[in-house]
């Protein structure tokens, strides 16, 4: 993809180990995607989330939050990511639900494990963790550890001998 040929709005763009990728402001994000899929990037390959707490920059700091929509090309072969930071104090986005079917999964599973809501998904609810589980489990301010597990070897008992050789 050249700067000709960038959709509007897009605020940056690269390539990174061979990936080209573009972002853009989370409010030209439905926009974006729709125009990317009017132009041959039909296909919706996954759409994750990357929490940036811990990354040391040097230059502005990112946004806490970056949600990466991979995208492909099938007649060319291409692949794109489109990357949209989002901020800690305002975790939310507009919803691709309608735009690529299969980001209505990924929007919740983004939900329940990061606590990025998503405006306009007709179900965003918990998809991994139970739905009285409070807090996201893979933000990198999550507590971790202390648990008891019921299942540990100290409630292992052998009923029977071990087989003699």
């Amino acid at each position: 993809m050249t700067a000709r040929n960038l959709p509007s709005g897009v605020v940056a763009h690269g390539v990174i180990a061979g990936a080209e990728w573009i972002s853009v402001p989370r409010e030209r994000i439905r926009d974006t995607l729709t125009d990317l899929k009017s132009n041959g990037y039909e296909s919706y390959v996954f759409m994750t989330c990357v929490d940036h707490l811990a990354t040391p920059t040097v230059e502005k700091p990112l946004e806490r939050f970056e949600l990466v929509y991979q995208l492909r090309n099938m007649k060319s072969r291409d692949e794109l990511r489109v990357r949209v930071f989002v901020p800690e104090g305002d975790p939310r986005a507009p919803s691709a639900h309608d735009i690529y079917g299969p980001a209505n999964w990924d929007e919740r599973e983004t939900w329940d494990m990061f606590g990025i809501r998503f405006e306009g998904h007709p179900d965003l609810t918990r998809i991994l963790m139970p739905d009285d589980w409070v807090g996201h489990p893979l933000r990198r301010d999550f507590p971790v550890g202390g648990e008891v597990v019921d299942f540990s070897e100290d409630h292992e008992v052998w009923q029977t001998a071990p087989p003699e050789a």
